[in-house]
């Protein structure tokens, strides 16, 4: 695939040569100052959203940099990237109806760090200044500012990844930018948060997210559910499990992904034919009479399907409940009543099984981080997370969609193959996770997990009909009744010694 560029004139001549590809239809002209070999301008708002960087060295004066939101989030938001540069005043640079460079007059040598070799942005001490700066005037269509609560966020996240010691010393660099910078009333604020988080002062309104809350007095949390978690994180680092690689290869990720989400829907009750299934997902087109089925399955397949969405992993205790919230609102953005993308408000359960409870959730999944922290990249990761979130069951509804979501994406950021859960093993499955959650026995369901791996890693992905013939050949599409003989004959060949 060709690689498409932005061109920026430097000098009389190069202006002179862009202008004359032009004219041959080799380039189009953007705005002034800015061409690409893009030559469909339906495509331009995804290349200069990916690209903005170049164009703010491009247009933008020497020394500017990357700040306030942008320099968090490192990409534009509706359209707008905010800079802070040696200017006079603020200005206002529309490179296109997708992309605008809000400049605003500020120091660039203060607080900054690089984050490309040759262009800065704030460092995170000036980052939580910038962003609890408040707007002054009429409302902007996007405030330049991330707020209150998205700092506390940061906070929050730095204290998981590097501990106190990290949010002490970004209070101290802090303390010196404030001044020079014109921001001690946003230090001060920037203090108490610091301050309550670290628990050195009781909190006395600072605080404003469950999270920042949470965090500060250290509970609540379900202590029984971390015991257990910590107990299988033993009980794994005791495991020598084989791993199998999975290849880069789009037409097998694609026919995996497939099989992934129907099977995966299945086992939760969501059944159809494979026949139904491959219209939904391959011709996008719902079965009759069963929209919001058809859409999970279409749903979930989209987002197994996305290499991208599925090499994320979460790197603190924030990142992990944004990425649970953000996923599921995507697997169950058509059934409303399910409230996507909101954690639960009330008490759920299955069977005798009574899961954390709304007030426990926090403070237990940003704890359980901790835990999935110490444990190696790979499949020991992937069996712990996907327990956390069959333990937590955190949203109303399609937690075990979102459970093995998040297993598979910590094997695919691995390069390891996927991990399909067949309806013939749904019982061996499902009583795996009760002997873990009822008498903390890990070995059943290790062992379930590991051989799936082992199996799926197995079967011919690259042609969608042979892989399909083998699932079928082997019982996988049966239920555990029908099939589960043939099928337990078949993944035998993958069984190893495992702790009891």
């Amino acid at each position: 695939m060709t690689t498409l560029s932005l061109y920026f004139p430097q000098t009389k001549g190069d202006s002179n040569r862009l202008s004359r590809q032009v004219a041959k239809g080799q380039l189009l002209r953007i705005r002034s100052g800015v061409y690409t070999d893009e030559l469909d301008p339906a495509n331009w708002p995804f290349l200069l959203e990916s690209r903005w960087y170049e164009v703010v060295k491009a247009l933008c004066p020497a020394g500017t940099i990357a700040a306030y939101r942008t320099a968090i989030e490192l990409r534009p938001v509706d359209g707008r990237v905010f800079l802070a540069a040696p200017i006079g005043r603020r200005k206002t640079i529309v490179v296109h109806s997708s992309l605008t460079l809000q400049l605003l007059p500020a120091d660039t040598e203060l607080g900054t760090e690089p984050f490309l070799p040759d262009f800065f942005r704030s460092n995170p001490a000036r980052q939580c200044l910038e962003n609890l700066n408040r707007s002054r005037g009429a409302r902007k269509i996007i405030d330049k500012a991330l707020g209150e609560e998205g700092v506390e966020l940061m906070l929050i996240e730095r204290l998981s990844r590097y501990g106190e010691d990290e949010l002490n010393r970004l209070r101290d660099e802090a303390a010196v930018l404030a001044k020079p910078l014109a921001m001690t009333a946003e230090f001060n604020l920037l203090n108490k948060k610091i301050s309550t988080l670290l628990s050195s002062h009781q909190n006395n309104g600072s605080l404003i997210t469950p999270q920042g809350l949470a965090t500060a007095q250290k509970v609540p949390f379900d202590s029984h559910r971390l015991a257990l978690f910590s107990r299988l994180a033993d009980y794994l680092g005791g495991c020598e499990l084989t791993v199998e690689p999975f290849g880069n290869n789009t037409g097998a990720w694609r026919h995996l992904s497939f099989f992934e989400s129907y099977f995966s829907n299945y086992i939760e009750g969501t059944e159809f034919l494979i026949e139904e299934a491959e219209q939904i997902i391959f011709d996008r087109s719902a079965v009759v009479n069963r929209h919001e089925d058809s859409h999970d399955v279409m749903a979930v397949y989209d987002l197994v399907f996305d290499q991208q969405e599925m090499m994320a992993t979460p790197s603190s205790a924030q990142s992990f409940i944004d990425m649970i919230q953000g996923r599921h609102e995507l697997i169950m953005k058509e059934r409303p009543s399910k409230r996507p993308g909101q954690l639960k408000e009330k008490i759920n359960k299955a069977g005798n099984t009574v899961f954390v409870s709304p007030q426990n959730l926090i403070g237990t999944l940003t704890q359980a981080m901790d835990i999935y922290m110490r444990l190696p990249p790979g499949l020991a990761r992937a069996i712990y997370i996907h327990f956390v979130l069959a333990e937590c069951h955190p949203m109303d509804d399609g937690n075990g969609r979102l459970a093995r979501i998040f297993m598979n994406a910590e094997m695919a950021s691995q390069s390891l193959c996927k991990i399909i859960v067949p309806t013939v093993h749904r019982d061996s499955y499902l009583n795996g996770l009760r002997a873990a959650t009822r008498s903390g026995q890990f070995r059943t369901i290790v062992k379930v997990i590991h051989q799936l791996h082992r199996y799926s890693a197995s079967l011919p992905w690259l042609d969608y009909g042979e892989a399909l013939v083998t699932l079928r050949a082997d019982g996988a599409d049966k239920t555990p009744d029908e099939g589960v003989a043939t099928f337990n004959r078949k993944i035998n060949q993958w069984y190893q010694s495992y702790p009891a």
